[in-house]
């Protein structure tokens, strides 16, 4: 039985119809929950010190721990990171997918929030292989801040009843079913260096996406003592 919490929280499909309703609640620096391709995840406005803020709160997160932003496009990746050094198609090969990629973020002529990461040089970036999220990005026109839907140190989450206890803290928490996933969530790849890559977090299609960089003449970084 759904608990009173659960029952007066906004709950709704993650369809097209409610892209408006997750944009509305963004520009109101509010906190959603939404779907990914990978596990369930906590948004609010990159652009906003507060819905940042909130973020934080909702996950009980320690404020010196970075978070990702989630972009509508492949494309749109160059308007928050540095993607110069980047073989072409490189991204659109990558993106959408499942892997969160280390850039350096941009300093200037960025909408971005200076109380996103303000101590860090490497942006996490993520276009996931999930239509409603994107549509939202897309709608809304700005990165959007994403973390996992669960408490720090908690379990991912791959269904919206299994962060039911965060309900509370989002404006709408929109359902998409249950993720077919591992829980690992997105693959994070350091591509800050030219011609290297190192793996910071090995995810979901982890060695899928390592072949995909290797084609492109990308090659692992050598951690010393590794393979000796």
């Amino acid at each position: 039985m759904m608990s009173s919490r659960a029952a007066r929280a906004r709950v709704l499909p993650a369809t097209l119809p409610h892209v408006a309703e997750a944009v509305e609640a963004l520009r109101r620096e509010k906190v959603i929950g939404v779907p990914t391709d990978t596990i369930y995840g906590l948004a609010a406005s990159a652009c906003s010190e507060q819905g940042i803020q909130r973020l934080y709160e909702a996950k009980q997160r320690a404020y010196h721990v970075p978070l990702a932003v989630c972009v509508g496009e492949a494309s749109d990746v160059s308007k928050y990171a540095d993607v110069a050094h980047l073989n072409p198609g490189l991204l659109e090969e990558l993106l959408p997918g499942p892997i969160t990629l280390l850039l350096r973020k941009k300093t200037d002529d960025t909408p971005l929030s200076a109380a996103l990461n303000p101590d860090a040089a490497l942006l996490g970036i993520r276009v996931p292989d999930s239509e409603f999220i994107r549509a939202v990005s897309r709608a809304y026109g700005h990165a959007i801040a994403l973390t996992s839907a669960n408490a720090s140190g908690k379990p991912s989450t791959l269904a919206v009843e299994e962060f039911e206890h965060l309900w509370s803290e989002c404006a709408g928490v929109f359902d998409g079913g249950r993720i077919a996933a591992t829980r690992a969530g997105s693959t994070i790849v350091d591509l800050s260096v030219p011609g290297e890559f190192s793996v910071a977090r090995a995810g979901e299609a982890c060695e899928a996406i390592q072949e995909t960089l290797r084609r492109y003449g990308i090659e692992r970084k050598r951690v010393p003592g590794e393979g000796e």
